[in-house]
């Protein structure tokens, strides 16, 4: 089963509240024969993490409608993970794009694909590319990936670290099924500190924390200060990867540790990582912090389309050229890394 691309996370996501109709996410899967290709008209461009807010601006600066559009994508979550409930099926793309065309829709659009979708060109969708930081796990053991940094910045991590076990606190993995609805309720609250200091929008509701403990996928780490929740980064568990996701401190603890985030939210996550075999640690959206730590620049991959012919060509060219420039980007951030060479 796949960890966000299945019908029990999907249902938890839009039963409570955090993906529905209400707040923009009409969920409109594609069916097929015992698959779905997970698909949403959107209303907006909230909680996609593949930007087109310039494109909505051109739109309504030329007096066209970019809403509502047809997306698929997993809500809320940046991941490279399947756009499909089971195997990829080509036909539920043209399927799709069918439907689309024969609605009151702007455009299409592939968020965080791989390889499997470049039939989308065929249809006539343009690719685009972003960026991610992704921990490639190439390493025996924490030791061994510090053993191959850069002696500055091998210090400055020891000395992160040894500052995270001098703190008066006690941090512990805990899978979300152990928890009960109190401990959920405070790790939500957590959750909303964060987003409060980014002035940002709460995407997930409570009911989303609250169910958190029907999935066996799903841990935490919690920081404990006198047996009180007083820090969170939540986790998500594949076979072969690791999705780091959202972290939250109570805000009268945010000033005392420095250290902490990078504890729980990266070299935790790195250590488990390598110490389960897992391939891949994704820590989520944007964050060059995360390259001086050793994640890689990674190419991330989105397709779109645009029934507007004008718009279409006159972005997939602008989009053709920013891919380059990425690209170009990605080489000079290789020159970056901390290793003392490649490992």
């Amino acid at each position: 089963m796949h960890t966000f691309a299945n019908s029990h996370f999907l249902k938890l996501i839009e039963d409570s509240g955090s993906a529905c109709p209400q707040r923009g996410w009409e969920p409109v899967h594609i069916e097929g024969e015992n698959n779905q290709l997970i698909s949403y008209i959107k209303s907006h461009s909230y909680g996609e993490y593949i930007f087109d807010w310039a494109w909505a601006d051109l739109y309504h600066r030329m007096g066209i409608e970019y809403y509502p559009k047809l997306i698929h994508a997993i809500p809320f979550t940046p991941v490279n993970n399947s756009k499909f409930t089971q195997e990829f099926d080509s036909k539920l793309l043209t399927k799709s794009f069918d439907m689309y065309q024969g609605l009151e829709l702007s455009s299409e659009h592939y968020y965080f694909t791989d390889e499997s979708y470049l039939e989308l060109k065929e249809l006539g969708f343009f690719k685009q590319i972003t960026t991610q930081y992704h921990f490639i796990n190439e390493f025996e053991s924490f030791d061994d990936y510090l053993s191959k940094l850069k002696k500055n910045k091998r210090k400055s991590i020891k000395k992160e670290r040894k500052a995270c076990h001098s703190y008066d606190i006690e941090i512990k993995k805990v899978f979300a099924k152990e928890l009960s609805s109190d401990e959920l309720k405070q790790i939500y609250g957590l959750y909303l500190t964060t987003i409060d200091k980014k002035s940002a929008y709460a995407y997930l509701t409570l009911a989303f924390f609250l169910g958190l403990n029907t999935l066996d996928n799903c841990f935490f780490h919690l920081a404990y200060k006198e047996d009180s929740i007083i820090a969170m980064a939540l986790f998500f568990e594949s076979e072969t990867k690791l999705y780091g996701r959202y972290w939250g401190i109570h805000p009268l603890h945010q000033h005392n540790f420095e250290f902490l985030h990078f504890e729980m939210c990266y070299y935790k996550a790195m250590e488990y990582t390598i110490e389960n075999n897992l391939a891949i640690f994704e820590a989520g959206a944007q964050g060059e912090q995360k390259l001086y730590r050793g994640f890689r620049p990674v190419e991330i991959e989105s397709w779109h389309h645009l029934k507007n012919a004008q718009l279409h060509e006159a972005i997939a060219n602008h989009v053709h050229n920013q891919n380059l420039s990425v690209k170009k980007y990605h080489e000079d951030l290789k020159g970056l890394l901390p290793f003392k060479s490649s490992p």
